[in-house]
């Protein structure tokens, strides 16, 4: 399941990527826009004209006008996904976007020759053709000179639930690129960039929907024949002007400092919006005041139709997923209120950075992203602190309050949601520099980490070196020079030393042009009395000269004391500390302001964090911290773990007989008697890691008789590099081995053995799986030797869009006369037969056919908890045979049975999903039979 949500996500990062024009930045001519288009409701297309008026601006004539239609960067399917893995992104399976030109035309109605050119695969690698359009001037332009040319041309919107580009819900959503964009001659050298220009637009849509753009100014005429004309304008150039036009939308408004803002929201979602508009006005005071003024008149934020957790950003406009609007109170009230002030104020800072200041989206999209993390977090710490559980700490107490706080833990936004994505970024082995074009990407599995997460830690660890409020007047200077043109990282390299009055240019090659690593850590200290104080030598490594840090000691008299150490080419540790009373620890980086790998080491001594019953109440949960070791105790258990490196836990409970009868409940718990369960789980690195369980039933613990289940495994990762669509190198774990050592049976005399499986996963290209495991019993440990074999098979065959065949097969032999009772084989799937033989011998299938859901995003409330997202029925038909080495009297083994399920699934919390099956089988061959009602309950957690 990890390789097919991966898979779809790469789909719609290239799909909705694919919002973006492709210039270089040099002398490209200057373009002012004036567009008249129609929305057609039932082609779902824009017709229209576009009369764009050319400024050559260089220094030498052009006679070839070059515009991006980025429309037909989403013409044709991704053919190196399977379909299933893109089905959920459309309405009815796949439909394309296009844009279709009509006729080039002079002002005074001259046609003008024009050809199709393909696009250059900078973000995506397939539906190139047509991405760009290329008018031929009658007579070349020379340098000042100025043209008008008129283009006719129709756009298309997807029927699909993409985000971008796309209708859905009766609402039309476009941000960029619905018409023709005026590139730069030299646009396939690489860059990716969206020039501004100066854009008016007059929008013709039925009188029964609405539109919210994002424009300046946005008035509407009178009705005429059921149409409603739409004038958009701007005081100052633009990236472009996104569209959204909906049957269904209502909004509330308010004014923030002369500029209207107003949040559109589909049916149910008015008290979402009326949050928004108090989130937005805090969020537009800290981003103007901090970091420059606001650019712009109106702000709209948006309800997106689509459903999920994600927020998009254009001119004058902030659209966030559905799933923010719609599980907002959900499981509890307020649930998501933390996290949607922080989507605002991340989509709110890219008017100033990424659609204010402008960059190259495909090499340097760290100007956009990784600022608009700085600007968001620097804003979430200052109204809700940074060091503390930040996400959920202000939920009420309550039994729902309480179990999504426990089962989810301390959260806190910088921590979890980019220092430690960022870690495991590290220990996937995924980590590049976070400067240079997507296909040169090795590791573009990391691409989305390195631009958002590592990007805004880099920009932290720069506050740090230069100090924030130097930091402060970079970006202040950066928005006054910078709005609304294009800035490159050398540019912004050259006005940080300029405003910091130091090199940078270390700095910048070590973090954002390389792949640097940071861990500092303290070895060691050591303190001798000298005369009246003492003195404390400090053992240090991992130190950058990049990169000064601060450190902090704690005296024995609970005062602390703090320097700032710069590391350079001949001293790795600062001065020995003289002080009045004993240093009792030290910790490096004590604000967390640098980008380090491993935190647990910045302490002397080392961090451990002890939870226990016996506790004060007020004694705040330990969670999962950075830079700490923790360990829990409970009055039936105790467990420890250190960040996603790993984590153990043993358990005892008591034992519950589940073989007694109704009427033996006196028997039922036998004090004498217990349960054990143990736990071990470790990521070693991105192609192994290690997992223990042990589990010990009914022991009597004045016997020492039970039954003993043990299983030490390795998994390892072989990747391959499949094309997935995606520029850049794609890492995929193909190949997967399991080699696992357990023992199993009775406690005094477990059967000891060893399996190794390997699983062939192809589900991107064919959604087909292929696993072989062998089996063998460690001789000399309590049982003769024995061995099996297995092989399985999934392939899923897709009919029609959301309709599909799952089809798998298992055939399982012994490759020994005999076998101990815990080893043999039973067709354990079947659910009309409570009765199965077991054998020596096994065949096995089932076919599933898996129909079109009955509902999708459904939205359909339960108790104020969840919203019932889809319900999916299927049919299926499964059995096979188990033979055993019988002589006589042998039973056939043949099972068979068929029956149906309806898969309901429900959203959770953040993304993750729970999935209920409720079915039926009924036998259709073999004895003791009876129809039966089942239960699957499983998901995405």
């Amino acid at each position: 399941m990890m390789g097919k949500r991966h898979a779809v996500a790469l789909v719609l990062l290239a799909f909705i990527t694919a919002g973006i024009a492709n210039v270089v930045h040099s002398a490209a001519p200057s373009a002012s826009y004036d567009i008249h288009i129609t929305l057609d409701t039932q082609s779902h297309t824009l017709v229209g004209t576009q009369t764009v008026t050319l400024t050559n601006t260089s220094n030498e004539s052009i006679s070839e006008i070059p515009f991006a239609l980025i429309g037909n960067w989403g013409a044709q399917a991704n053919p190196y996904l399977h379909p299933s893995l893109t089905d959920p992104q459309y309405v009815a399976g796949f439909d394309p976007t296009w844009t279709h030109i009509q006729q080039v035309e002079t002002k005074d109605g001259q046609a003008v020759t024009f050809r199709l050119e393909k696009a250059e695969p900078l973000l995506q690698t397939f539906s190139l053709d047509d991405g760009f359009l290329i008018i031929e001037l009658p007579t070349a332009l020379t340098p000042g000179a100025t043209t008008t040319l008129v283009i006719r041309f129709e756009t298309k919107f997807s029927r699909a639930l993409a985000g971008d580009n796309c209708v859905y819900k009766d609402t039309y959503v476009w941000r960029f690129g619905w018409n023709p964009v005026l590139v730069d001659a030299q646009a396939r050298l690489g860059q990716f960039q969206l020039p501004a220009a100066d854009y008016a637009v007059k929008l013709t849509i039925p009188e029964d929907y609405v539109a919210f753009c994002g424009a300046d100014d946005q008035q509407a005429g009178e009705s005429v024949a059921g149409l409603t004309t739409i004038s958009l304008t701007n005081t100052h150039p633009v990236r472009s002007v996104p569209l959204v036009i909906s049957k269904q939308m209502d909004s509330v408004i308010t004014e923030w400092n002369d500029v209207h803002v107003e949040v559109a929201y589909l049916p149910g979602g008015e008290s979402y919006a009326r949050r928004a508009l108090s989130y937005a006005e805090d969020i537009l005071t800290y981003h103007a005041n901090r970091f420059g003024p606001f650019t712009g008149q109106r702000l709209i934020i948006a309800q997106n139709p689509t459903p999920g957790f994600f927020g998009m950003a254009a001119n004058g406009l902030v659209l966030v997923g559905s799933s923010i609007v719609e599980l907002a109170d959900m499981p509890v009230v307020s649930a998501y209120d933390r996290i949607n002030e922080y989507l605002l104020a991340h989509e709110i800072a890219h008017l100033w950075w990424g659609i204010g200041i402008g960059a190259d989206f495909n090499a340097e999209n760290w100007l956009s992203e990784g600022f608009a993390e700085y600007l968001s977090i620097s804003y979430f710490e200052e109204q809700h602190g940074a060091y503390e559980p930040n996400l959920l700490n202000h939920l009420q107490a309550g039994l729902v309050e309480d179990l999504l706080v426990d089962t989810l833990g301390y959260m806190n936004l910088r921590q979890h949601m980019s220092e430690l994505p960022y870690i495991m970024l590290l220990q996937a082995g995924f980590d590049e520099a976070i400067i240079q074009p997507v296909a040169d990407s090795e590791y573009v599995n990391g691409q989305t980490i390195r631009t958002y997460n590592k990007g805004y830690l880099v920009l932290r660890a720069l506050e740090s070196v230069v100090g924030r409020e130097t930091m402060d007047r970079i970006l202040v200077q950066a928005q006054a020079q910078w709005t609304g043109e294009l800035l490159t990282v050398a540019d912004f390299e050259q006005l940080a030393e300029d405003a910091a009055q130091i090199d940078l240019s270390n700095f910048f090659a070590a973090w954002l042009h390389g792949d640097s690593q940071y861990d500092a850590a303290i070895l060691g200290i050591s303190t001798s009395r000298v005369g009246s104080g003492y003195q404390t030598t400090l053992k240090l490594a991992g130190m950058s000269e990049t990169l000064p840090v601060v450190i902090e000691a704690t005296l024995e008299d609970e005062s602390t004391i703090r320097l700032t150490f710069a590391p350079d080419c001949c001293t790795s540790a600062p001065a020995p500390l003289e002080t009045a009373s004993p240093v009792a620890s030290l910790t490096l980086d004590p604000d967390e302001m640098l980008p380090d790998a491993n935190r647990f080491n910045n302490h002397w001594p080392r961090r451990i964090l002890l939870s226990h019953p016996f506790q004060f109440e007020d004694t705040m949960d330990p969670g999962m911290p950075l830079d700490a070791y923790v360990i829990d105790i409970s009055t039936m258990s105790i467990s420890g773990s250190f960040r996603n490196d790993h984590t153990w836990s043993v358990m005892w409970l008591p034992h519950i007989d589940p073989t007694l009868d109704e009427g033996s409940t006196a028997d039922l718990w036998n004090p004498q008697r217990v349960d054990v369960i143990g736990a071990f789980a470790a990521n070693i690195s991105r192609e192994l890691g290690i997992t223990f369980t042990g589990i010990l039933t009914g022991v009597d613990l004045n016997t020492k008789e039970g039954d003993l289940d043990l299983a030490l495994s390795l998994l390892m990762l072989r990747f391959s590099h499949p094309q997935t669509g995606t520029a850049g190198q794609y890492w995929y774990p193909a190949w997967q081995t399991t080699l696992t050592v357990g023992a199993l049976g009775d406690l005094e005399r477990p059967v000891a053995y060893i399996s190794c499986s390997l699983l062939r996963d192809d589900t991107l290209a064919s959604m087909m799986t292929h696993e072989i495991t062998w089996q063998v019993g460690i001789p000399g440990l309590g049982a003769e030797t024995f061995s099996t074999l297995e092989w399985r098979a999934e392939k899923r065959f897709r009919l029609a869009p959301l309709f599909y065949l799952d089809a798998a097969a298992s055939v399982s032999e012994s490759l020994t006369d005999q076998l101990p009772d815990a080893f043999l084989f039973a067709q354990d799937d079947l659910r009309a037969f409570p009765y199965l033989p077991l054998g020596h011998h096994q065949l096995f299938a089932r076919l599933s056919l898996v129909l079109p859901p009955l509902v999708r995003d459904f939205g359909y409330a339960l108790l104020s908890l969840t919203r019932i997202d889809s319900v999916t029925p299927s049919l299926f038909i499964q059995g096979g045979q188990t033979k055993s080495n019988c002589v006589s009297f042998c039973e056939s083994g043949v099972r068979l049975e068929a029956g149906a399920m309806v898969s309901i699934k429900l959203p959770v919390f953040l993304g993750r999903s729970i999935e209920i099956g409720v079915g039926y089988a009924h036998p259709l061959v073999g004895p003791d039979g009876v129809g039966s009602l089942f239960l699957n309950v499983g998901g995405e957690l």
